[in-house]
């Protein structure tokens, strides 16, 4: 009877998360269309300040967007079916794109990219973005006004593997096995007024599982924390495919 009434409680919080995430997602697709004629209206009158106004309005509505796209995709990893729409790019373009929005929304920290070689992987481009800046905004709500976050992507072997430093608060070592988990935040006095559902860290691993990688973090108290995943390369996928 409990399995039962638990089932039927998911469902009908499944249902509930479905039919709200719609209804958001509606007005707001109406909204970034307005903007975005808005933003054509600013450019033919050479209005450069409304411009990068409206740019920055329609990234959060963006970011709205992915949040909501969040709350859709925890219900999926919930029955392992993540859509991935797998595409072969490069990732050093996708973290420039992460610096060029993190340069246009982040003020209250020094976010340093290190130069990214090409590295050609075979993935979910929108998806493991998502990774990257959820890493990144992480890094911003845990670490201290004015301090430094490192954003970093190198090859090691087969794998090209991403890595966000900050100087923050750190994690301790019982928080840690539990960090990807739904749901789970550290608690902590000096965090409980950020806000947060639970579910960025857990949808990051659920999307790296999805591309057969690896997630991991490694963190001390008052010291901060790094945070890493790594994806197979687009040759190491190419050469597993031929054997």
């Amino acid at each position: 009877m409990d399995i039962t009434e638990r089932k039927e409680d998911d469902q009908r919080k499944n249902g509930f998360i479905s039919i709200v995430s719609h209804e958001l997602k509606t007005p707001l697709t109406s909204m970034s269309g307005y903007i975005q004629v808005l933003q054509l209206k600013a450019a033919k009158n050479d209005d450069d300040f409304s411009s990068g106004v409206l740019g920055r309005a329609l990234l959060q509505v963006r970011k709205m967007v992915s949040l909501i796209d969040g709350f859709l995709n925890m219900k999926r990893a919930e029955t392992g079916k993540i859509p991935l729409n797998t595409t072969v790019f490069d990732m050093a373009e996708l973290v420039k794109e992460s610096e060029v929005e993190s340069q246009a929304t982040i003020s209250s920290h020094n976010v340093i990219f290190a130069p990214v070689e090409r590295t050609i992987v075979k993935a979910d481009r929108d998806k493991i973005g998502q990774v990257i800046t959820n890493f990144i905004n992480n890094a911003v709500k845990y670490s201290p006004r004015g301090t430094t976050i490192n954003v970093a992507c190198v090859t090691e072997e087969t794998n090209a593997v991403v890595s966000v430093k900050d100087q923050g608060i750190g994690i301790a070592g019982h928080d840690l096995k539990k960090l990807f988990e739904r749901f789970y935040r550290v608690d902590r006095k000096e965090i409980q007024t950020i806000s947060g559902f639970g579910i960025g860290l857990y949808l990051c691993d659920e999307i790296i599982q999805a591309h057969a990688g690896k997630i991991w973090v490694e963190s001390e108290l008052g010291k901060g924390s790094t945070f890493y995943f790594s994806i197979p390369t687009e040759s190491s996928i190419t050469k597993l495919e031929e054997s």
